[in-house]
């Protein structure tokens, strides 16, 4: 038995009016806080408008010409929408091939333990001594075709090399480098600038702008450190976040390394299992 009304099957209508109500909300989800969001609002105020004008001309026959203007004006929205919404969809792309799904078929470079520690050490140094830094940390995506220039290095990972290129009046160190896997493979990279849509604040100096710029357009961490008050921050998918000295080399391993993160956690969390069971043994026996 098929229950309908007004012609429309009740059950296919809910499933669609679902998916059509989740699509808009995570749409609007992602854009919220960004350019995107207040794009959205204008475009409703100025199409609720037209889409009731054709209505209206539908229903009483008259209104020709501006049907026809409203009907062209909407068949052409959707491109509209394409340009307009560039980097917030190009944002989407990139998340998109970060999801668990197409885990398997990414050849993320690992990053290791040792080099997490050295670019942690290097990077409260750089912080305590005021000294400004930019550090690019690949994974998925590439980032050779986001950035301009730079100094081939192909040298592996080590706090004092770090510190070396950012050392005040060092050639190098006035833009950024890039870590790829367990090597340095460029210095002296000039990162692409953030666009309006970041809606950064106009305190934060180029090297803020140019970490995010670069998060924007690819799946790299970039660590900056600022030069001014020696603050730590993350760009992450356009995305910038203060971290605390303390906790760097924690928040480094857990956004590099997820995975292999949360397996040392459980084998922490075995073994201090193990280690409650056999101090409770002596304990019970002695009862």
């Amino acid at each position: 038995m098929t229950w309908t009304i007004f012609g429309y099957d009740v059950f296919e209508t809910i499933i669609e009016l679902l998916i059509i109500w989740l699509s808009v909300f995570l749409a609007f989800r992602f854009l919220q806080g960004t350019r995107g969001g207040g794009v959205i609002r204008g475009l409703v105020v100025l199409l609720l408008p037209l889409w009731l004008l054709q209505v209206l001309a539908d229903w009483t026959g008259h209104f020709d010409r501006l049907d026809f203007f409203a009907e062209q004006f909407l068949t052409y929205v959707f491109l509209l929408l394409i340009i307009i919404f560039q980097p917030e969809l190009r944002q989407a792309a990139v998340r998109v091939s970060q999801s668990e799904l197409f885990a398997r078929f990414r050849n993320t470079p690992s990053v290791g333990g040792t080099t997490i520690s050295a670019i942690a050490d290097a990077s409260v140094f750089l912080s305590r001594n005021q000294f400004g830094g930019l550090i690019a940390i690949e994974r998925d995506n590439s980032t050779n075709d986001h950035v301009v220039g730079g100094q081939s290095l192909d040298a592996e990972v080590n706090s004092p090399l770090l510190k070396s290129i950012f050392w005040p009046n060092n050639p190098l160190h006035d833009l950024g480098c890039i870590v790829r896997g367990d090597r340095i493979v460029t210095a002296s990279v000039q990162f692409p600038l953030a666009d309006d849509s970041a809606m950064l604040s106009s305190d934060l100096g180029s090297r803020h702008r140019a970490g995010v710029g670069l998060s924007m357009r690819c799946d790299a961490l970039i660590i900056i450190i600022s030069e001014q008050t020696g603050r730590i921050s993350f760009a992450e998918h356009g995305v910038l976040t203060t971290i605390n000295r303390d906790d760097l080399e924690v928040e480094l391993a857990q956004r590099l390394n997820p995975k292999s993160d949360t397996s040392s956690q459980e084998q922490n969390t075995d073994s201090e299992d193990v280690t409650s069971s056999t101090s409770i043994a002596p304990g019970e026996s002695t009862k």
